[in-house]
C-alpha cells in the first residue's frame, strides 16, 4: 500500500473520504461477519446492504432482481450509454469459525471464511465515497451485491434472466482480497485467471450389516475408498504431469454407528482444470470408473457431474486499463501481474463471458487462507479498498 504521496491527487482524495468513514465500514464489516448466510439466504445481509443504500444520496435501489436477495445500487441513472458495474459477493461457507474474535458468528456451522463480509463493507464504502463525486462520473456505477457466490452460480442466475441487459453493463470488475498475496499490493493477469470449477457427487449403494460380519454385508465405505484412490492415481498415471488438475474430495456422509456396515455412502468433490478438454476426460473417467469399482465389489454406484463455473477471462483492454488508472494510484511498485492463473473457481465467470471484465486480487499478507476456520481480514485495508473501487468507478 502506497504512501499517500504516490497516491495521484484523485486518489489521495478518495482515500482521504474513505478513512472518514472507516469506522462506519469496520462496523459494516464485523455486522456481517457476525450473522454469515449462506447462498441464495442472504436475508439479513440484503436488509442491512439495502439500509445503507438507501441513505446514500443519489443512490438509486434495486433489490430482488432475478434473485430475492440481491442487491443493486445505481449512481447517475440519467448518464447515457453502457455502466460500469463493481460487484461483490454476498454468501458464507458452511464453516465452523474458530478466530475466537468478538463479533465471531453468531450462526453455528456458519462464517465468513472468505472475506465477503469485508468485500461487501469495501463496496458499500465505495458507494458513499463516489456519491460525494457523482458530478464528476462519466458513465454510470451499477454496484451489484450478489448472492451466492460460493459454488451455486449467483452471477450465473443473474446473467440468464438478463441482468446485463437490462442495466445495460457495458464492462464489470471485481476486487477479492488474497490472504497468500502481499498486503496491499494488487495483482492482475490478462486472459484466464481462474480454472474451470466443477462439483462432483458419487453415491455408492451396499449391503448392510454387522461390523463384526462385513462377509454377510457389501461395505459402500470399501468402495468409496478404492473409488476416491482410483481417481487420485487416474489424475497421476493417465494425465500428462504438466496439465494442471485437480480433485478433492471434502464431503463424505456414510452411516450412523460405528459398529455397523452402512446401506449408502455419498461423497462430494470438485474438479479445477484450466484446460476443456482435461475436464471431458476426467469427467468421463470418473463416470465410468466410479460405477465399475463398485460392481467389482458387488455394489452399485451413480455419479452426478456437475460443470459450475468456467474460467475468469479478464479483457486485456480493462486490465490495461487498470493498469493506467492503477499505477497513479498504487505506485509503479504496488501493481504486479500474476505469473500463472489460479486453481481456484470463480462465477464471476458467467460476466467475463459476456462483457469486458476484470477480476484483481489485493493481497492482505494474513497467515490463514480462504475457507480456513481461523481465516480474518486486516480492518486497516477497508479505507483503502474503498478508495480504490471509488477510483476505477471514475476513471475506468
Amino acid at each position: 500500500m502506497p504512501e499517500n504521496s504516490k497516491l495521484s491527487a484523485l486518489g489521495a482524495r478518495l482515500l482521504s473520504d474513505a478513512e472518514n468513514i472507516s469506522e462506519e465500514m469496520q462496523d459494516w464489516r464485523r455486522d456481517f461477519h457476525q450473522f454469515p448466510e449462506l447462498a441464495f439466504e442472504e436475508n439479513i445481509t440484503a436488509s442491512k446492504i439495502i439500509k445503507v443504500l438507501e441513505s446514500i444520496e443519489g443512490m438509486e435501489v434495486v433489490s430482488g432482481f432475478a434473485i430475492p436477495t440481491a442487491v443493486i445500487g445505481i449512481l447517475r441513472s440519467d448518464l447515457p450509454g453502457p455502466a460500469i458495474m463493481l460487484r461483490s459477493c454476498m454468501d458464507a461457507i458452511a464453516v465452523e469459525e474458530e478466530t475466537g474474535l468478538p463479533f465471531s458468528s453468531c450462526m453455528p456451522g456458519l462464517m465468513h471464511g472468505c472475506g465477503h463480509d469485508a468485500h461487501m463493507a469495501s463496496l458499500l464504502g465505495a458507494a458513499k465515497v463516489l456519491s460525494l463525486h457523482r458530478d464528476k462520473l462519466k458513465k454510470r456505477v451499477v454496484l451489484l451485491f450478489q448472492p451466492a457466490g460460493e459454488g451455486r452460480g449467483g452471477a450465473r442466475t443473474l446473467v440468464e434472466n438478463r441482468f446485463l441487459e437490462t442495466f445495460n453493463i457495458g464492462s464489470a470488475a471485481s476486487l477479492h482480497w488474497w490472504s497468500e498475496l502481499p498486503y496491499g499490493e494488487l495483482f492482475l493477469r490478462r486472459g484466464v485467471l481462474t480454472a474451470l470449477s466443477d462439483k462432483i457427487h458419487i453415491d455408492i449403494r451396499g449391503t448392510a450389516g454387522h461390523a463384526a460380519e462385513p462377509h454377510m454385508t457389501v461395505d459402500p465405505v470399501t468402495i468409496a475408498s478404492h473409488i476416491v484412490i482410483a481417481i487420485q492415481t487416474m489424475l497421476t498415471r493417465e494425465i500428462d504431469p504438466r496439465e494442471p488438475v485437480v480433485v478433492s474430495f471434502g464431503h463424505i456422509e456414510a452411516g450412523f454407528a460405528y459398529n455397523v456396515i452402512p446401506e449408502q455412502v455419498n461423497i462430494w468433490g470438485t474438479l479445477r482444470a484450466f484446460s476443456p478438454k482435461t475436464r471431458d476426460f476426467v469427467q468421463g473417467r470418473i463416470e465410468s470408473m466410479a460405477p465399475a469399482i463398485a460392481k467389482a465389489f458387488r455394489g452399485l454406484a451413480s455419479v452426478e457431474y456437475t460443470r459450475n463455473y468456467g474460467q475468469v477471462d479478464n479483457d486485456s483492454e480493462m486490465v490495461d486499463k487498470i493498469l493506467a488508472a492503477g499505477i497513479p494510484f498504487f505506485g509503479e511498485d504496488g501493481i504486479k501481474m500474476l505469473e500463472r492463473p489460479l486453481l481456484s473457481g470463480e462465477d464471476f465467470s458467467f460476466f467475463s463471458s459476456c462483457v469486458p471484465s476484470v477480476f484483481m486480487l489485493m493481497g492482505t499478507g494474513l497467515e490463514y487462507g480462504l475457507h480456513h476456520p481461523r481465516y480474518d481480514i486486516p480492518e486497516s485495508m477497508l479505507s483503502f479498498s474503498a478508495a480504490w473501487e471509488a477510483y476505477m468507478g471514475l476513471t475506468l
